[in-house]
């Protein structure tokens, strides 16, 4: 086995799909961690002409069983990382696949985004089962960030529209038992707002925040791929948390300025310059 040179800066392993057009998935997240400062490699599950928010059915090439191949590539190639970015899996056989790659890698820094769900139930190509085997990667993981709607799933809570603090308790307990990873769950539903919510195995910390602007695809990818970045630069969870908030914020809103088409994503790239490290 050859023996890669450590480079001075970190290299990440991101598991996502990728899209060819609208910024989604692999799309936002590769530019951005490179202008943080990190090195990407990119491993698909699987590749899409569009992601799946407006454009109708798109073409789909599962890449199940690539995954795993391509790391033990890597590892008797001498590459190492450090962090790995668990994405859109996709199937039960992708899962088999991360769980196979956090295994080769036991080191890494592990950021897992459980894609599955929103508004209150699984996206139509899921189901329970799925849920179930997603929860099993929480046990691998530094950081999870399930949205809500993921969250309450992962946690055995109901959904319900309005999330309380006892109830975001109850969720942060029922996460917690499946691991050690710190939790940042997106787009709670407050009473008369929304929030982030940033738990750990000692507290628990709201982020609030007004909704404002339309809504896009892409933005929680956006957002995972920023506060990977942050933390690997050092940053705490919360000071991670709230650039990443920022600045998908500030992307929302430089769209709607312009008029951006919606079913694209944001307007990334006019504004990755914010993201630049010194």
């Amino acid at each position: 086995m050859q023996t890669a040179v450590r480079k001075p800066i970190k290299r990440i392993l991101v598991l996502h799909d990728l899209c060819s057009a609208g910024k989604a998935a692999m799309t936002n997240i590769l530019p951005v961690l490179s202008v943080m400062g990190a090195e990407v490699s990119p491993l698909p599950t699987m590749i899409l002409s569009t992601h799946t928010g407006g454009y109708g059915k798109p073409v789909i090439r599962d890449l199940s069983g690539f995954g795993g191949d391509c790391a033990v590539y890597l590892k008797s190639s001498g590459f190492s990382f450090d962090a790995l970015f668990l994405g859109y899996l996709g199937n039960q056989a992708n899962i088999e696949e991360a769980k196979r790659i956090l295994g080769m890698f036991p080191d890494a820094f592990v950021l897992f985004d459980p894609i599955m769900a929103d508004h209150g139930s699984f996206y139509s190509n899921f189901d329970e089962a799925y849920g179930r085997s997603l929860k099993e990667l929480l046990a691998y993981s530094s950081v999870a960030t399930p949205n809500y709607t993921e969250a309450c799933l992962l946690s055995g809570e109901p959904y319900e529209p309005v999330c309380t603090r006892e109830k975001l308790a109850r969720i942060r307990e029922g996460i917690l038992e499946s691991g050690k990873a710190k939790i940042v769950i997106t787009s709670i539903p407050l009473s008369d707002s929304y929030g982030i919510g940033i738990l750990d195995g000692k507290e628990t910390i709201l982020y609030p925040y007004q909704l404002k602007g339309r809504a896009y695809p892409g933005t929680g990818d956006l957002f995972a791929a920023v506060l990977l970045g942050s933390l690997m630069k050092g940053s705490s969870l919360y000071e991670s948390v709230e650039k990443a908030h920022e600045f998908v914020s500030l992307c929302i809103s430089r769209s709607d300025e312009a008029g951006y088409d919606t079913r694209e994503g944001v307007l990334l790239e006019p504004n990755l310059s914010k993201l630049i490290v010194g």
